[in-house]
């Protein structure tokens, strides 16, 4: 793990706190009549954390949304299912907001703001993605609500969609609007020679 500056252990503490207090509060938990149960906007700091501090950070702010969820709905579905897919969205974050960054700023035309914009709007639907695809995949494989797998898929997923294409909007919504500020500001060294 490289060593982290003071903004970004700062920045690292706010999100980790956002993603305590949506816990606690029950606020990060959308209350659903569908077997999923709730639709979530807990993935939002984990989303920001992988992209702007990396996929250590983005990988610990999951795994706090992932204990939440399992506090939240233990009596539901089991650990193995509510917990692993949950620090794999700051994994997807990161990776994807730096391969689509890396891929744009090749393209000598195109502003370093639009790079930003894109990459975090792109890795935002695709974190969110995780969420969604890693737990109810999970879901599926180890059918928790009994039966065959294609019984569970239409339990869990077919009912899911709508809040799935809701969490999947919101992401590419205001992950954009955090990170496109306060990207340059957290990594101003790095940045800032790049984009010069």
């Amino acid at each position: 793990m490289k060593k982290l500056s003071i903004k970004e252990i700062t920045t690292g503490a706010i999100l980790i706190a956002i993603s305590i207090v949506l816990g606690v509060s029950g606020l990060g938990f959308i209350p659903l009549p569908i077997p999923v149960l709730a639709g979530t906007i807990f993935h939002i700091p984990v989303i920001i954390a992988g992209i702007l501090l990396g996929p250590e950070i983005g990988f610990i702010t999951g795994l706090v949304f992932g204990l939440f969820a399992f506090q939240q709905f233990a009596g539901a579905f089991p650990w193995f299912v509510l917990i692993p897919g949950r620090p794999l969205i700051g994994l997807a974050a990161y990776y994807s907001f730096t391969g689509v960054k890396n891929l744009l700023q090749r393209f000598k035309t195109i502003n370093p703001i639009t790079v930003r914009s894109i990459s975090s709007c792109i890795a935002g639907i695709l974190g969110s993605l995780t969420n969604s695809v890693a737990t109810l995949g999970l879901g599926i494989i180890f059918r928790v609500l009994g039966g065959t797998y294609l019984e569970n898929f239409q339990k869990l997923v077919i009912p899911a969609i709508p809040a799935i294409i809701a969490e999947l909007i919101l992401a590419g919504i205001i992950v954009p609007a955090v990170v496109i500020p306060l990207l340059p500001v957290i990594k101003r060294e790095m940045y800032y020679k790049k984009e010069k």
